[in-house]
């Protein structure tokens, strides 16, 4: 008997022998037949199980392989089958219970390093970065060859916003094996967040010529030569990432799209839409809903886009921080601006004499700064005009949160929203007791997203168009935009300084060329054919320029009448804003208006002529207008927009008149340009938020009256 059990136990033993050696050459389906066999005559061998069911995993049936690992580790619960446990549960989606099984096996055997990995791997996946970095240093303490285990541990210091530790530890593990593709990625990805940008696109690159299939490395690389300006590059790097089959297939069609209208590449534009909002109705989060405003759609597709981008971030950034509570009553209410943009930009351009100008009686204000510091004037400006200026440069967004919180901030305005370098994480986190988006972002931050309220006003935001905003509307009187009274214009300059003919009719257009449409610059050629004494004067479009000259030559006007403005420095906004006197009149932009370079050319003098929308960004430039008394330059489709400019190019009395109407508009009281008033405004919807929390109200909208 003993001789015959001994005889059966080694054929046994050599057929789980035979199936292991098919299973390592790969021959899934005899290793699989093998291990039947073995299953057959012994139904309870725990290696048999195990390795049948790691095999179905590899089949592409992770749910027929649990149940097999599941009686394997019944049988010898080792950490081996756990950890392989907890990987075919993580396949099935079974997150906790994938979990539980690497907690387990690191019970069983501290020392295997396999489990360590997988649970911080799956901690990651989890967004739980902070619980990832212990198991995944342990990982690398007990198999310092584990290259995954490094790549992993600085995707979780990265996460955690510990950017040098994580460079370090992804330099390390390409230091150790530099084919590590998922390494070299997040090193890249570090390097941009760092503002390196140079070693970033070069590892980029490294990247997509050692592996050139590698749709996202591709994706990343287009949209970080996208953000440098460098359009013509980005474009094949889009393309790439779309062929090779990006995961992020809505995002990498969201720039590919705005890369492309900046290009005025309006056919591949049209083209390329009906994909992007089929990839946004099938739920991929990935699309910045910012790409979204220059698309002439209806608005429900940028609530849409916002949703499910603001359910992206919240998930990422993990859970909110305790409920905050306000100051106490009768006290000044303590106020946050925050925002990347406290240097040289737009924003700060419009937003520094608010500032100075809140009534210290009603509100402190603290600005929250992430972004650079560009050692400008206009920096000391507004560092100075704030009560208090905190630097969150650093710090991920929990603690960026944490510090707004402890900083004791009644009411947080967001001037960024889903702008480029904004950082919606940190409002999503909830550092205060009432949240307003404002000013930065012309749309809807998505339910979730941590905006209580968004300001407003009745043109803007009209109560039709409410149904697409996930926050609670509030109307300021006149125009909801933000402007400083105080702005220097520089001296007046000549025409022929910026290559304009003296004696011409010059349309302008300040803004940027992802703004155009064919059908805009279809009427701006039909007005320059009508005029042959008139010239269109645009801000650099830099590589869409012959796009638009072709356009124009198309339609027999000859592209020489298109003059350039150059793009100034920063710094000389004085100069920008003098030479809009050298122009007759302002030609705005549709579906996606002028917005700060409307607020611009209204203050330095210079009639704009619009036509308004349905969507907020169609609409900002008629909201200036309409508050300066100047509704005759409001039109609502494109053929009255044609025949006014046409007809102001004609009249110069009527252009005169205009221009003597706004020259007495821009300083009249409660008007755009008061700043004073506009501060009082502000103070009066920020003092109805507070009184609302503190009856404990959930938000809604009103109407201020100041």
């Amino acid at each position: 008997m003993t001789g015959a059990g001994a005889a059966s136990g080694d054929a046994m033993g050599e057929l789980l022998a035979r199936a292991v050696a098919r299973h390592q050459a790969g021959a899934l389906d005899e290793a699989a037949a093998l291990y039947a066999q073995v299953l057959a005559s012994a139904p309870h061998q725990p290696d048999a199980l195990h390795l049948l069911g790691v095999l179905r995993g590899q089949q592409g049936d992770p749910a027929a392989g649990e149940g097999l690992v599941a009686r394997a580790a019944a049988l010898r619960p080792d950490a081996e089958i756990l950890t392989n446990l907890g990987r075919l549960r993580a396949a099935v989606g079974r997150m906790p219970a994938a979990e539980a099984a690497f907690r387990a096996a690191l019970v069983r055997d501290r020392a295997y390093a396999d489990a360590a990995f997988a649970l911080g791997t799956l901690l990651l996946t989890l967004d739980r970065p902070a619980e990832a970095l212990a198991p995944l240093e342990q990982a690398v303490a007990l198999d310092p060859a584990h290259g995954p285990a490094r790549a992993n541990l600085g995707v979780a210091l990265h996460r955690l916003g510990r950017l040098a530790e994580a460079e370090s530890v992804l330099r390390g593990a390409l230091a150790a094996d530099p084919a590590q593709a998922n390494a070299r990625f997040n090193l890249a990805s570090v390097l941009e967040d760092q503002g390196d940008l140079d070693a970033a696109e070069a590892e980029y690159r490294t990247l997509t010529a050692q592996r050139p299939d590698m749709a996202d490395a591709w994706l990343n690389l287009g949209t970080l030569l996208q953000r440098r300006h460098r359009d013509l590059a980005a474009l094949p790097c889009l393309q790439a990432a779309l062929r090779h089959g990006t995961s992020r297939r809505a995002g990498a069609l969201a720039h590919l799209v705005h890369l492309d209208a900046r290009l005025c590449r309006w056919d591949d534009v049209a083209a390329l839409t009906p994909d992007l909002l089929a990839a946004i109705k099938a739920g991929d989060d990935s699309a910045p809903p910012f790409g979204l405003l220059c698309l002439d759609v209806d608005e429900a597709w940028h609530q849409r886009a916002a949703r499910l981008h603001a359910a992206a971030v919240a998930r990422a950034a993990g859970p909110p921080l305790p409920p905050a509570s306000l100051g106490p009553a009768g006290k000044p209410l303590r106020i946050g601006y925050l925002s990347a943009d406290w240097h040289q930009h737009p924003t700060a351009y419009l937003m520094a004499g608010v500032l100075e100008r809140h009534d210290r009686a009603a509100v402190t204000v603290t600005a929250f700064s992430y972004g650079p510091d560009d050692g400008s004037a206009l920096r000391a400006r507004l560092m100075a005009g704030a009560d208090r200026f905190i630097d969150l440069r650093g710090m991920d967004d929990r603690a960026a949160a944490q510090a707004i919180r402890a900083a004791g901030v009644d009411i947080l305005v967001d001037l960024k929203g889903y702008t480029e370098g904004g950082r919606p994480g940190i409002v999503a986190l909830r550092p205060a007791a009432v949240q307003v988006q404002y000013l930065g972002y012309p749309g809807t931050l998505g339910r979730g997203a941590g905006a209580d309220y968004v300001l407003a006003d009745a043109v803007v935001l009209p109560p039709d168009r409410a149904v697409y905003w996930d926050e609670a509307v509030v109307r300021l009187p006149g125009c909801y935009q933000a402007n400083d009274a105080g702005r220097p214009i520089g001296p007046p300059s000549a025409r022929a300084d910026w290559g304009l003919p003296a004696d011409a009719f010059v349309f302008a257009c300040f803004n940027a060329a992802q703004k155009l449409t064919p059908e805009v610059v279809a009427c701006w050629a039909r007005l320059l054919a009508a005029l042959p004494a008139s010239v269109l004067w645009l801000l650099d479009p830099k590589a869409a320029l012959p796009a638009l000259q072709a356009t124009l030559s198309k339609q027999g006007v000859d592209p020489a009448r298109l003059v350039v403005a150059p793009t100034l420095p920063k710094g000389r906004m004085a100069d920008h804003l003098a030479r809009h006197a050298c122009a007759d009149l302002f030609l705005d932009t549709h579906p996606f208006n002028a917005h700060t370079t409307a607020a611009d050319a209204l203050y330095a003098g210079l009639p704009v002529l619009t036509r308004a929308g349905g969507p907020f960004a169609s609409r900002v430039a008629a909201s200036l207008l309409l508050a300066l008394d100047l509704p005759d330059l409001v039109t609502y489709d494109l053929a009255a927009y044609e025949a006014t400019a046409l007809d102001l190019a004609r009249n110069p009395e009527r252009l005169r008149d205009v221009r003597a109407r706004l020259e007495v508009a821009r300083g009249r009281p409660g008007g755009p340009f008061d700043t004073d008033t506009f501060c009082r405004r502000l103070e009066g919807a920020y003092a109805r938020m507070a009184h609302r929390a503190r009856a404990r109200l959930a938000p809604a909208g009103f109407d201020v009256d100041v």
